[in-house]
This record gives C-alpha cells, structure tokens and sequence, in this order.
C-alpha cells in the first residue's frame, strides 16, 4: 500500500497544503498546517476529507522549540481525549553536529514503529519494526544510508521516497497496522517535511 504526498508550497519552499492521494491516485485527503496561523505558531496540523469535514489533527507538544525531544499526538476524527498514534521525535547530539536527520518513533496502538532518514538519495526514510528485546545485540550498519543507528536492528516495513518527478513524496507501507492508518502517515511525512523547512 502507496500513499502519494504532493505539497503546495509558498516560493520559499513552505508549505501551505498537502495532498495526500493513493495509489490509484484519487485524492484522499487534504493537510494544513493551521498552527503557522496562529499568534504564537505551531506545527498543528489539520486533516480534512474531500467534503471539507476534519478527519484528523497533529497536536505538537506544549514546549518550547529549542527542545529536541518532541511527541505529537494524532487524534483521528472528533477524538479529543486519547490519541490515536503518538510520533515522537528524537535527536541525538551527532545528528544536531553533523546535520543529520532526527528518527522518528511511531507509537500506533501496541506497536511500535522507528523511521530512520537520510538526506541523499531517493530513499528518504525507512520505516522499521525494531526488534525485541534482547534480540539483537549491538548496533548494526544499514546498506545503503552508510550509517550506523541505534535501535535499528528491526524489520524493514515501510519507506519514504522523495521521486525525482510527480508527488512529493511517496509512503509505502508493508504491515496491516500502518496500512490501515494512511492518516498517520501521512502525519509523519508532513512533519519530517515541515522540520527540513524550519
């Protein structure tokens, strides 16, 4: 399963809207990032179906924006009280250094999910089902991104691309629990976007 993201942007590269279609291409659902409005701003960012009813929202956490440690909650529908999904952010002080990629954690009910990016290539992010624990002793290289990562002994079962011509990005996902929340990653796309256009 293949979602396609297709970002409108301001001339500064910032995003304004996001399209997110699937794989036959009919578009599914449409993101705005309604936190950039705001007097204070915020990565908040709302879902909306094609009859313009909110589908979904991406809370950002009540800190500061200095922190590197951040969990955005995804509440689906109407849903205020719990979320559906957490992402959580995560730097390490050789990603701020290097000017790397922070990963990001997806918490979808019981799993949990790790996406692992790289600035080169048309292979953006990987997403992996970590291990458990006790199943893989040290950390391991990953072929292809040439650098070694904590936690990432896991199963590969999903990617971002960024293709070379048509959507912005392209989600894929392998597993039934991320196939079936398309809006949750997309939420996770949109926020590894907005932070490469901080």
């Amino acid at each position: 399963m293949s979602y396609a993201i297709y970002k409108l942007t301001y001339s500064e590269g910032q995003a304004y809207r996001y399209h997110i279609s699937d794989e036959a291409g009919r578009l599914c659902y449409v993101a705005e990032p309604t936190g950039m409005s705001l007097p204070s701003p915020t990565r908040r960012i709302e879902f909306f179906d094609l009859d313009r009813n909110l589908a979904c929202r991406l809370q950002p956490p009540d800190v500061p924006p200095w922190h590197l440690e951040k969990s955005y909650e995804v509440f689906v529908g109407g849903e205020t009280e719990r979320p559906y999904a957490v992402i959580a952010e995560r730097w390490r002080w050789v990603d701020v250094l290097l000017l790397r990629l922070p990963h990001y954690e997806v918490q979808l009910g019981e799993r949990r999910y790790v996406a692992w990016g790289s600035r080169y290539g048309e292979r953006f992010y990987e997403i992996l089902r970590p291990c458990e624990e006790g199943e893989a002793d040290e950390e391991q290289t990953r072929e292809g991104l040439g650098e070694t990562q904590p936690g990432d002994e896991g199963t590969k079962v999903g990617q971002i691309r960024r293709p070379t011509a048509g959507p912005s990005y392209v989600v894929e996902a392998d597993v039934s629990p991320l196939r079936q929340a398309p809006l949750v990653l997309a939420a996770l796309v949109i926020l590894i976007d907005m932070q490469l256009y901080v």
